[in-house]
């Protein structure tokens, strides 16, 4: 079986002045990559910790990132990867839930910890040039390589154990079905708490590419975003739909612009067939593809290559072919998924793991909550089981209101977000991005809107107010904030 540092070991040696990781503003080799996580390894092995004890690491889209995951898994600890973007309360919650013996820091962070704290560039500037672990050390097999944290529906964030078996496999099938082996850029959109970024993370440092990082500053300044995204160089695309869709409100946005780029890997959310269209469009030379998998097996367990064929058949792109091994509906609909990529569970949860993660027929499968039919010899997606709603007594689906506004032809997006007083819900407001700039007012739009949705939903169904944006808010994983706007309608 693959072994993710063995491979990083064998491009450390074989090519040690390639660039490993890239932003605007900060480069590291391979070379560079393997000593300084051999001396973060060693710092951390000095520290006496359990094995397996888990090593938060604190930061965005930082080079040292990257070196202190690796410099984890040397000494035989997983990495819990923070985004800097997370709320301090969350970071305590997560750094008492994890049992963490070492927060390593990438930039400052100013709070009271129970814990060692330490700079990623203090340690590396104390460290002896002389320093390499045994492979014995490392993170092998069954045990825990990363955790990430994800939102709990209690609201106790919740920390999904991938170990170094899950992710040897989940690399392998990257490579086996998608065209990653010739040299290129690989572009890191998503933060490392989300766990998008392993998907352009460990395919390029295996497989000795360059993996080009844009930072949360160059995405807030679409001027820097253009011009780092023109000079990246960048082959293979990795990024959400929501992303992409933001990057096409840029006329410029197109293969001129970016002339290496063959392949668009889409995942973390529904891709939209405009989406694809317009992709198609700019970046003909470019293949897309359509992933689908939660945190809990590892990224993505599954993908279909988006073609005009597909395009022309069906009004919503499938996730997956019936002949996916790994996933299945259960009877009442739940797409459930099997196979070498499920999770070991969520750290310190057996309950909530028990639950997620049962035996059926002598398998473990993880159950997703997310809810597929079949069709045409494809599984699709329809939506959440715990994203329904009830107002007025009726029991809505969210995801089903939107479609049918995404669908209206002076509309480019929509989500909408249910209203609360005390605790009940009372309304649903629609916010939405109209393909063409306002010509008259809000108002008779609204009521132009209204009244084509009344053809496809009941009265009780449609929104009650329609607020119109530029853009939709995107949170910092890079997917519609949903809560941010759901935070506006408190307000």
């Amino acid at each position: 079986m693959l072994s993710i540092l063995a491979a990083i070991e064998r491009v450390a040696i074989q090519q040690p002045q390639k660039t490993a990781y890239q932003t605007h503003n900060a480069s590291l080799t391979y070379g560079e990559l393997w000593h300084l996580s051999d001396c973060m390894a060693d710092y951390i092995s000095k520290l006496h910790l359990q094995r397996q004890q888990p090593i938060v690491v604190y930061g965005h889209m930082s080079p040292l990132q990257i070196v202190a995951f690796l410099g984890a898994v040397k000494a035989g600890h997983p990495y819990v990867p923070v985004d800097s973007s997370t709320p301090s309360e969350r970071i305590q919650l997560i750094l008492e839930a994890s049992g963490a013996g070492l927060l390593c820091t990438t930039e400052p962070l100013h709070m009271l910890t129970n814990i060692p704290v330490a700079a990623v560039s203090d340690i590396l500037e104390n460290s002896s040039s002389e320093v390499s672990l045994p492979s014995t050390a490392w993170v092998k097999n069954e045990e825990i390589y990363y955790i990430i944290y994800t939102s709990g529906s209690t609201g106790q964030p919740k920390g999904v154990q991938i170990t170094a078996t899950n992710l040897a496999h989940f690399v392998s099938w990257m490579q086996e079905h998608f065209p990653l082996q010739q040299d290129g850029v690989f572009l890191n959109q998503a933060p490392f708490s989300f766990d998008l970024s392993v998907m352009d993370l460990y395919p390029a440092l295996v497989g000795g590419h360059t993996l080009y990082a844009i930072t949360q500053q160059e995405i807030a300044n679409p001027r820097a975003l253009f011009d780092s995204l023109a000079s990246s160089n960048t082959r293979v695309w990795t990024s959400t739909p929501s992303f992409a869709k933001m990057c096409l409100m840029n006329k410029e946005w197109n293969q001129q612009l970016m002339p290496a780029l063959d392949t668009f890997l889409f995942c973390g959310e529904v891709l939209p067939i405009a989406v694809s269209k317009e992709l198609m469009e700019r970046f003909p030379q470019a293949t897309i593809y359509n992933l689908y998998g939660p945190t809990e097996t590892t990224v993505a367990v599954s993908y279909v290559k988006v073609t005009e064929e597909l395009i022309a058949r069906f009004e919503q792109l499938p996730i997956a072919p019936l002949t996916e091994t790994n996933i299945s509906l259960l009877e009442d609909g739940e797409i459930a998924i099997s196979g070498p990529t499920v999770s070991a569970g969520y750290l310190g949860a057996p309950e909530l793991t028990a639950k997620a993660f049962p035996t059926v027929a002598g398998n473990r499968i993880y159950r997703t909550g997310d809810v597929g039919y079949e069709r045409d010899g494809y599984i699709f997606f329809s939506g959440r089981k715990d994203f329904q709603v009830k107002l007025h007594g009726y029991r809505l689906e969210i995801e089903e209101i939107e479609k049918q506004i995404s669908n209206l032809p002076p509309v480019s997006s929509c989500v909408v977000v249910p209203v609360y007083k005390e605790k009940e819900i009372t309304a649903l407001n629609a916010h939405l991005v109209l393909r063409e700039p306002l010509k008259d007012s809000a108002f008779k739009m609204t009521k132009q809107l209204k009244a084509l949705l009344s053809e496809y939903l009941p009265a009780y169904m449609i929104p009650k107010t329609f607020k119109y944006m530029e853009a939709l808010p995107l949170n910092a994983n890079g997917k519609v904030d949903r809560k941010g706007l759901a935070v506006m309608e408190t307000v």
